[in-house]
């Protein structure tokens, strides 16, 4: 009979004849921002091709890599592009702003297919909310992105100072035994700025350093003093490799792989990045930044976000929950080398700490609190003012006075 039927099923394409009762095939496009070669654009077609076969889905993928997607907002403001695309936690405000993402209120309560829970349950709070935006969950997460201070657990077992006077008695010890305390990548200048942007945000939370660029009043905060000390206290110590603020990257993160600097302050993709350069032995480890106050914790995601204007939206919602499977997030730390967006995969044990830390945490910021959305005040104004602090060219007095400043000016300007 089911012979019988396919035979029946192909006379009547050779006649030109449609079956006005059989269903269309679905389809779904995705344009992904990762090279094939990378290990995440390989899980992504892992799980692409399971979703092709399983549901009869007929798919588009493509991987463009990071330059392959530079017009795709405007196609997909236009109605055009692929149902799915790769985002992260800062391009949620742009995206809603263009209409190119909706929430995806509607999808929390889908069912993960064979698992029993829905994809609320198996997402953290945190992670929910670093990705979500005004009008709730923006885009679903495969993978949790943060920032610490990493270390050798083999040489430094259990090393986590909860307070900046332990966590400064800690590189005074570095140095009274001939190391090197501290590896700074110092030509990065968002990696330089990591240590301003962690003491003020993770001692006073969410919105700290970003309202340093919408009033110049905040600069008058004492809390935002208070940091710029801690960081002059780190230029005028010597705790750096000598010329630091020279050094390219990523000679610095791989001499701390190399054991020549006891810590590195980076984020979450550090430990993949410097695999090959790893001393054997080593046992990459992280502590939080020991800001004190309110210990808020950085939280970022990366994932896929469904084209609002796409033409298969229902299916990409679908293939969603599918991806979300344990099976297939498990891949994202065992393959990708990273923190999964499910809180029932473990991390790589490089980064448990890391995974313990967002997980546990009570008050939570995004990816430099979202400092970085007025461009021209943070690129052009900030971060360089961020440099000199770093590099003892300045003061923690004039870093505050000059930004103030610089802020007024700036938004006088605008």
């Amino acid at each position: 009979m089911t012979a019988l039927l396919l035979i029946g099923a192909l006379g009547l394409t050779a006649c030109g004849k449609k079956n006005s009762t059989e269903p269309a095939q679905q389809s779904l496009s995705y344009r992904s921002s990762w090279g094939a070669a990378e290990p995440q654009a390989k899980i992504i077609k892992t799980i692409m091709d399971d979703f092709a076969k399983e549901t009869g889905t007929k798919v588009d993928l493509k991987f463009v890599g990071r330059t392959g997607n530079e017009n795709l907002n405007a196609e997909m403001a236009s109605g055009q592009g692929p149902d799915l695309f790769d985002t992260t936690t800062g391009d949620i405000d742009t995206l809603t702003a263009q209409n190119i993402i909706g929430p995806l209120d509607d999808l929390e309560n889908t069912q993960i297919p064979g698992e029993g829970k829905t994809v609320k349950e198996v997402l953290p709070e945190p992670v929910r909310r670093a990705s979500s935006g005004k009008n709730g969950l923006a885009f679903v997460p495969h993978t949790i992105i943060s920032t610490a201070i990493w270390y050798d657990a083999a040489k430094h077992p259990g090393l986590n100072p909860q307070t900046w006077d332990e966590f400064i008695a800690f590189l005074d010890e570095s140095k009274k035994a001939g190391r090197t305390p501290i590896g700074q990548d110092g030509t990065i200048a968002f990696y330089n700025v990591y240590w301003f942007y962690a003491l003020l945000v993770g001692a006073n939370g969410a919105g700290s350093l970003a309202e340093l660029g919408k009033d110049s009043a905040n600069w008058d905060k004492p809390q935002v003093l208070d940091a710029a000390k801690k960081v002059e206290q780190l230029a005028k110590g010597g705790y750096f490799q000598r010329d630091f603020m020279a050094t390219k990257f990523p000679a610095a993160q791989n001499a701390w792989a190399a054991g020549t600097y006891d810590l590195n302050l980076n984020g979450t993709w550090l430990a993949s990045e410097v695999q090959s350069q790893l001393t054997p032995g080593f046992k990459v480890a992280s502590f939080q930044m020991p800001a004190g106050g309110k210990k808020s914790i950085e939280v970022g995601t990366l994932g896929w976000g469904v084209n609002a204007k796409g033409k298969n939206v229902a299916t990409a919602k679908k293939f969603l929950a599918f991806a979300l499977r344990k099976k297939y997030m498990e891949q994202f730390s065992t393959v990708a080398l990273n923190i999964s967006s499910r809180g029932d995969v473990p991390a790589p044990a490089n980064m448990a700490d890391l995974q313990k830390a967002v997980l546990e945490a009570k008050e939570t910021h995004l990816s430099y609190d979202y400092a970085g959305a007025d461009k021209t005040w943070w690129g052009d104004m900030f971060l360089p003012l961020s440099d000199k602090l770093l590099s003892g060219k300045i003061d923690a007095a004039t870093f505050v006075r000059e930004g103030k400043k610089q802020t007024a000016d700036h938004l006088a300007n605008g």
